[in-house]
């Protein structure tokens, strides 16, 4: 007989979800949609998309400190450290590296493809500009690990760890809807297709993400793959090449990265399922917040 599901699934998912599109009423009030890759993003669009990222993490220690106090919920959420410094400071290096080694990888697929075209390796004057930007955006990146990977997937966990993965990912793709629609992910491309594409997409990426964060007990190294992917891999996609990149066939979040990461979700299952639950690294501490 299956346990009871964990406490405070429900009011988390309806409280993200309501507060995403909430976030993005002005722009979709604005008219505002982004029908080409070339077009930057506007003060209003950039103020939107924080207040949405900053609404799972709001919602999760929100809720988890109204159960277990605040040094509870740093706790709980993974804030703090279950892994010793230098074991999470290598973690950290590590998954920085996970996004970029994929998206070179699906670069290749699509340079095959004649989707993509290299012209140049980025040089510092490229480099400094992205790492000041992600260490300003670095608490963005919280407001959205925290509530994902810090409250929700534990609970997932509950459905067994490949299913709790893939049903976390899709959660975090058709959470992204309100922003997809607007042409934020794959602009240029129907509605029809681009939120399919984000939600598959999101599948594999957050699997990758999710076991980043299983495998060190912390949510900084998920944070850390987040930011990688964001604030390194996108722009340098762009940076490199000679012509407009189209996100939907070059990129992290291409389809032409889905076989690579694919792969690389296939090989942590393999490996996790060698090593059995002996080896496995523990639980998250919030898949034991349960309702008693």
């Amino acid at each position: 007989m299956k346990p009871n599901p964990p406490s405070g699934l429900l009011p988390f998912l309806s409280i993200s979800f309501v507060g995403a599109w909430l976030a993005m009423v002005p722009l979709w009030l604005d008219g505002l949609r982004r029908t080409s890759a070339a077009q930057g993003t506007p003060p209003l669009a950039a103020a939107c998309t924080i207040l949405m990222m900053l609404v799972p993490a709001l919602t999760a220690f929100g809720l988890t400190a109204r159960r277990h106090g605040l040094r509870g919920a740093a706790r709980i959420l993974g804030l703090a450290r279950a892994t010793p410094w230098r074991h999470e400071l290598r973690s950290v290096a590590v998954a920085l590296t996970i996004p970029l080694g994929l998206t070179a990888a699906g670069l290749a697929v699509a340079a095959l493809a004649g989707r993509y075209s290299p012209a140049h390796l980025p040089g510092p004057g490229t480099i400094a500009p992205l790492v000041l930007s992600a260490l300003v955006s670095l608490p963005l990146y919280f407001g959205e690990e925290l509530g994902w990977q810090g409250y929700l997937l534990p609970r997932l966990l509950h459905h067994g760890r490949t299913r709790g993965l893939l049903i976390g990912g899709a959660i975090w793709g058709a959470w992204h809807v309100p922003m997809t629609a607007l042409g934020g992910s794959y602009p240029g491309h129907s509605v029809l297709l681009g939120i399919p594409v984000a939600v598959v997409t999101a599948m594999l990426l957050g699997t990758v993400i999710a076991t980043v964060r299983l495998s060190t007990g912390s949510v900084w190294a998920a944070v850390a793959a987040h930011v990688s992917l964001n604030e390194f891999a996108l722009p340098l996609t762009r940076e490199v090449s000679d012509r407009l990149v189209d996100p939907l066939f070059a990129g992290p979040l291409s389809i032409s990265t889905w076989p690579i990461t694919a792969l690389a979700v296939l090989g942590a299952w393999l490996v996790h399922r060698r090593r059995g639950t002996a080896g496995a690294a523990p639980e998250p501490s919030g898949s034991h917040d349960r309702a008693s």
